[in-house]
């Protein structure tokens, strides 16, 4: 492990992810425990902001023409995110006229799939069970069901449909109409709230398994009405607080977009001592502090405020974190992040061999990346940032399931004995 801090960037994750002796290599992941991921899922219908032209042609105070509007103005100042958009007839609209593809979305079942494509075991909660859904379940990625952990092709279709959410990719330097963006991105378009996966199978067999698991993902209260985020956050945080009393060290909530600072707010309350990791975007931590540009000062505040061992902030180029424990160990998990986040970006989708692509830039982090301020360590990597990706889709995700898999590498128990109740 020593090698993977010195040298360059460039350097430091070929150390990483070198196939014979990387901490990324097959023989080091075949010894992976279950990854318990929670607890929003969705089906995504990906469109490619170029191929929008019904949207740009519809009058512009129709939903249309407004939705439109939206998507450029966010494109024009280089901003992804998500946002709710009142149009009820809205998916079926785009879905006659922009032709999407659909895939697995939500925060949990992007970590479980990139896990999976990695041969690391991963169970996801998944109450929406209708045969759109289970479709774009991948085959390595575990469902509970009648108290053991199953896969799709054994879980039969039950439920109602519920509308897709619509994801609008855009690319650096691509026309969508006379404009050009200047950074790639995706803005997430939901037209209804899903809300949590209140599985209960899952969170039964969860409880059982937590005291072998590896770490713990929970995120997308999000999906949730504005009115309805004091209730999912109490049900949500029960949850992890039973896996913490089952001895599960690392528990990661990753915050997401949100439609007031309120409603953040509100979250937050429920959460202190019940999780023991907070994750997000850089865009996110200046939303809810705008002065956070140098995130160190606001990062150390919410871990103090929620009682947290670490708290993590990722951007294009850098991610950063603070941490009671090991430094080292910190900066593995946010290299490891970066790394597999960099991969799915130059090739579109999660890989099973992670590598760093020749084009990828390494920028220099904007601020000390080595500080400690009593009990914290601030630690800061670069990420192998592509200009131009394939997809921008999913990469926070991915990043968190780098995070989560290095986190809980040191996990006591073999937990690949609990697959044996599939």
């Amino acid at each position: 492990m020593k090698e993977i801090f010195t040298g360059s960037w460039a350097d430091r994750y070929a150390a990483l992810t070198n196939p014979r002796s990387g901490l990324l290599s097959a023989s080091t992941l075949s010894q992976s425990g279950l990854v318990l991921c929670g607890i929003s899922a969705c089906v995504d219908a990906r469109v490619d902001m170029p191929d929008i032209q019904p949207l740009l042609d519809a009058p512009t105070a129709s939903p249309a023409g407004e939705l439109a509007s939206l998507l450029l103005s966010r494109a024009a100042r280089g901003i992804g995110g998500e946002v709710r958009f009142e149009w009820p007839q809205g998916p079926a609209w785009l879905r006659e006229r922009l032709e999407p593809r659909y895939a697995l979305g939500g925060t949990g079942p992007q970590a479980a799939w990139v896990l999976s494509r990695l041969g690391v075991p991963a169970l996801i909660a998944l109450e929406d069970r209708h045969e759109q859904m289970l479709r774009q379940i991948p085959s390595g990625v575990l469902l509970a069901e009648g108290g053991m952990m199953k896969t799709v092709d054994a879980i039969r279709p039950a439920g109602p449909h519920i509308p897709e959410i619509f994801i609008f990719e855009y690319t650096a330097g691509r026309p969508i109409g006379t404009l050009v963006p200047p950074r790639s991105s995706r803005v997430i378009v939901r037209f209804c709230d899903r809300g949590i996966q209140r599985d209960a199978d899952f969170e039964t067999l969860s409880r059982q398994l937590a005291s072998s698991a590896a770490t713990g993902l929970l995120s997308g209260l999000n999906d949730e009405a504005v009115e309805n985020v004091g209730t999912a956050s109490r049900h949500v945080f029960e949850l992890s607080r039973a896996w913490k009393a089952a001895g599960l060290k690392t528990i990661h909530f990753e915050l997401a977009g949100y439609a007031s600072l309120a409603a953040v707010e509100e979250l937050l309350a429920h959460a202190k001592g019940t999780i023991t990791s907070l994750g997000m975007s850089h865009s996110e931590l200046l939303a809810m502090d705008p002065s956070a540009q140098s995130p160190r000062e606001a990062m150390i505040a919410l871990a103090e405020r929620l009682d947290l061992e670490r708290v993590c902030v990722h951007a294009d180029t850098w991610a950063a974190a603070i941490t009671i424990n090991d430094p080292r160990e910190e900066e593995l998990a946010l290299m490891t992040g970066c790394a597999i986040a960099s991969s799915r970006a130059a090739t579109g989708a999660p890989a099973e061999i992670i590598t760093t692509a020749p084009e990828v830039q390494f920028h220099t982090v904007p601020f000390e990346i080595a500080v400690r301020k009593g009990r914290w360590a601030f630690v800061a990597c670069a990420s192998p940032y592509v200009e131009k990706p394939a997809t921008t889709l999913g990469l926070g995700d991915s990043f968190t399931a780098g995070c989560l898999l290095m986190l809980g590498r040191h996990s006591p128990a073999d937990t690949r004995t609990a697959l044996k109740q599939a």
